[in-house]
């Protein structure tokens, strides 16, 4: 606990004398799965089921981001995980670097990495290690937000789960308020 509120602290004080860019971001992720009701009739949508694909996790991240330069972005960020069909929740805590590979006017495709912790606030919640790695882009407008659309792959390093790991794969859709 002494280290986390040290690195909060420092990043901080790094955000309060820096003349960076900080902007707040928010993303919504899902994984898909393939439907195993695929043709059969719903009786509560009183219909038959077509849809080849179904929603299976859903990831909440929200966090802050500096620009160090064109090209590099790095922050802390802070989320919430719900894997309903494994029945795990997760709260991870990260911090991330996002290289941009292209850039034309303020829109952005880029590469990142993070690495963190998963939070463990109660029972329900699990503790571990949390990796992802993805690519996404930056869609920008008039206005002082951005579009994020994002492809990522998360690795949450469970002891008490399966193979000791969970692994995902997400599309997201996100905002960044500059």
């Amino acid at each position: 606990m002494k280290k986390i509120l040290l690195v909060i602290i420092l990043f901080g004080s790094v955000l309060c004398y820096s003349q960076r860019a900080v902007n707040y971001n928010f993303t919504l992720n899902v994984t898909f799965t393939a439907n195993e009701n695929f043709g059969e009739y719903d009786d509560y949508l009183e219909k038959t089921d077509w849809s080849p694909i179904a929603p299976n996790a859903i990831f909440l991240r929200n966090g802050i981001d500096v620009k160090i330069n064109n090209f590099i972005t790095t922050g802390i960020n802070l989320g919430l995980d719900v894997h309903p069909d494994v029945d795990i929740l997760a709260i991870p805590y990260y911090v991330d670097a996002k290289f941009s590979i292209f850039q034309s006017d303020d829109d952005k495709f880029y590469v990142g990495g993070g690495v963190g912790k998963l939070l463990k606030l109660g029972k329900a919640f699990e503790r571990g290690k949390y990796y992802k790695l993805g690519m996404g882009y930056h869609i920008s407008s008039e206005r002082n937000n951005s579009v994020i659309l994002s492809m990522d792959f998360h690795n949450k390093q469970i002891a008490d789960f399966e193979n000791g790991r969970l692994n995902s794969f997400s599309f997201g859709i996100g905002m960044i308020f500059l």
